[in-house]
């Protein structure tokens, strides 16, 4: 019992949290009407908890870094298995490009998606097909008993490896920053993709295939972002799949949905500005062509009203984390119903047109009035921001910048 015990313990501690902590949630849960699947594109770019609030959705964003679309057909095998069938399985296809399994460099990023499901024959095909011509004794040791892997991560561990992170956001993940891309490709001068199918375009047949012959709908999705040609070709070619199967899809490439000067984390990821519209867009969209109820009156869900409210806590905290931050404020106010603001700014303050200020004063539909007098206490600063609680009328935070 003993020895149990500490190998319980030594497990625990040192295997890596993130899996779990994203996937804990949807174990909790038996039924979702919508499950959302891809890569980090996906999972920084669709919030389930706005999709709630908004529309009444149930749903969980399954998506991880890194995950091509073999390991997200998996992803989905391996859900399925630990809850009801949903009733829509949004698909996105940013990874649709690549010619490989998994990223040969990141292959950890693979862990992020496996780690979390418990050992059954499903996870045993699935490291047998990505790691196909490999040692599967080997690779079934590392991926079927991790603690084969993470036994000896003592030199790796930080404070988070002994705290539990809570997770408010049902899979996806806020990345807060601003940052405008250097070159945005015209969509309507790249031509569509006509080489031989990758290995991803097949993948994706095959999650279109095994949904529709369970009676689950699918919507196909490519998340916005400033993208190079390839991924436009692609995401081209892309629409000649779905077309084939007669499902929907949406290119948000070919779309003015989100504004690259105020809407990205990075060169590849939208931010919680960009991931907000493009949330809103897509659960406007599912409620008028898909049969999903608006679950916000069924009192089986009453409990996401409590998950809900945590997560407020968590866009406060996201808020005044970021106090001394001028740009992502602004950013993490775009959007927001729950978080009342008041912005004013002295005379003394340019806002020049085609500046990250005047962009992100223009997202927020220039909410904002000159008043000097709200800084004599302070005249060394221009921009005043205070924030109250919508649910409390609580002032949050005045912030100076």
């Amino acid at each position: 019992m003993i020895l149990i015990i500490c190998f319980e313990v030594v497990y625990n501690l040192t295997k890596r949290k993130n899996s779990n902590a994203k996937i804990a949630d949807f174990f909790y849960q038996e039924e979702f009407d919508v499950l959302f699947f891809g890569s980090s594109h996906m999972l920084n770019g669709i919030f389930p908890m706005q999709l709630w609030n908004d529309y009444g959705i149930v749903s969980y964003n399954m998506a991880n870094y890194g995950e091509r679309l073999v390991l997200s057909y998996y992803n989905l095998l391996l859900a399925l298995e630990q809850t009801n069938a949903p009733k829509l399985v949004v698909i996105d296809t940013y990874m649709v490009h690549h010619t490989d399994k998994l990223n040969k460099v990141k292959r950890v990023e693979s862990h992020y998606t496996l780690d979390s499901y418990p050992i059954s024959y499903t996870k045993y095909l699935t490291i047998k097909d990505l790691f196909d011509g490999e040692d599967i004794l080997d690779k079934s040791v590392e991926y079927l008993f991790d603690f084969s892997l993470y036994h000896s991560r003592w030199n790796e561990l930080t404070k988070d490896d002994f705290i539990v992170n809570n997770q408010y956001e049902k899979g996806a993940e806020s990345r807060i920053k601003v940052t405008e891309p250097e070159k945005i490709n015209n969509f309507s001068e790249i031509e569509k993709y006509r080489d031989e199918e990758t290995i991803n375009m097949k993948y994706l047949r095959k999650m279109i295939e095994y949904c529709q012959e369970n009676n689950i709908e699918v919507l196909v999705t490519y998340i916005p972002y400033p993208a190079d040609t390839k991924q436009i070709s692609t995401s081209k070619y892309v629409q000649d799949i779905c077309d084939e199967y007669n499902v929907n899809y949406i290119n948000f490439l070919s779309m003015n949905t989100v504004n690259y000067s105020t809407d990205c984390y990075d060169s590849e990821h939208l931010n919680p500005s960009g991931a907000r519209k493009v949330t809103d867009y897509l659960g406007k969209y599912i409620m008028e062509n898909y049969d999903i109820p608006d679950q916000r009156e069924n009192a089986t869900y009453n409990f996401w009203y409590e998950d809900y409210d945590e997560y407020i806590d968590f866009k406060i905290s996201n808020l005044k984390n970021n106090s001394e931050e001028l740009n992502n404020y602004l950013m993490l106010l775009y959007g927001e119903e729950d978080i009342k603001y008041e912005i004013k700014i002295s005379s003394t303050r340019k806002i020049n047109e085609g500046t990250t200020l005047y962009e992100l004063l223009k997202n927020l539909d220039n909410n904002y009035s000159i008043d000097d007098s709200a800084f004599e206490e302070n005249k060394n600063k221009t921009i005043k921001i205070t924030t109250w609680d919508n649910r409390t009328g609580e002032e949050i935070d005045t912030v100076w910048f």
